[in-house]
């Protein structure tokens, strides 16, 4: 959920609650105080207890009302720790900024087709440890007229880099023992076959793992294409990335 969904979920239930409340106060009576005879007093008085605030302007002076407002008081501190607990996870937590290729590509590398797809780091800190994993989901027939859904690890030729700081090319060899073997972007569309890329790190920064995924459908596969380079070498020998190039591909 969004930052702003968030705190807006949390204010929505803070006024939720003291509506009820205030209601409750309005129907028992019992509280003291100037003009402590109206609704908006008793919602403003809820306020105060669900807080922990306590002005003293109203105040309870029945028993139902003191073990109504004590009630309250209890609720107010479990959901101020409720409250802290759910921020903090939502705002502690990294995101993974990873950027993954638009489209997965397929040509000969060192003399073997090659799917190739190519992801990058967008945070300005680096991804210690990370590794990256494909999977090939496909339906394949029980032989009793039914289908089943497999999933087959894709052997890589590079799974894990110690440090992930700029791009990463991807790369499954197509040899005759890979599921890919021998397919075409008709018959891999037709086998219901999507890819699965899953990528996770430690965030040097933050110290904490960060995780990544992407799906890619068959007709996301380019035969014979290459992708552009994006690495830009300066004269001092830095080095930039071109993002506006990032998804480009040409024919081979």
């Amino acid at each position: 959920m969004p930052i702003a969904g968030l705190l807006a979920g949390l204010a929505g239930s803070f006024i939720a609650i003291n509506i009820v409340f205030a209601l409750i106060y309005h129907a028992i009576g019992g509280l003291g105080g100037i003009g402590h005879g109206g609704l908006a007093d008793a919602f403003f008085f809820s306020v105060q207890t669900l807080s922990t605030t306590g002005y003293g302007a109203v105040y309870p002076v029945s028993l139902p009302a003191n073990i109504v407002s004590s009630f309250e008081i209890l609720l107010g501190l479990l959901g101020t720790a409720l409250a802290t607990g759910v921020l903090f996870a939502r705002l502690s937590r990294p995101r993974p900024r990873v950027l993954f290729s638009d489209v997965l590509i397929v040509r000969p590398y060192q003399g073997t087709p090659t799917l190739m797809f190519r992801i990058v780091n967008e945070r300005r800190a680096q991804i210690l440890e990370a590794r990256v994993s494909l999977t090939l989901t496909h339906d394949e027939d029980d032989g009793e007229g039914g289908v089943l859904r497999r999933m087959v690890s894709l052997k890589l030729e590079r799974e894990v880099s110690p440090v992930f700081a700029l791009s990463w090319l991807v790369m499954h060899k197509i040899t005759p023992d890979s599921p890919l073997h021998g397919k075409d972007g008709q018959s891999i569309g037709m086998g219901g076959n999507v890819l699965i890329c899953t990528l996770s790190g430690t965030d040097d920064a933050l110290n904490a793992t960060v995780y990544a995924r992407h799906v890619y459908g068959s007709e996301q596969i380019r035969f014979g294409h290459r992708f552009v380079d994006i690495i830009i070498r300066g004269e001092a020998g830095e080095m930039t990335l071109d993002y506006s190039r990032f998804h480009a591909t040409i024919p081979d």
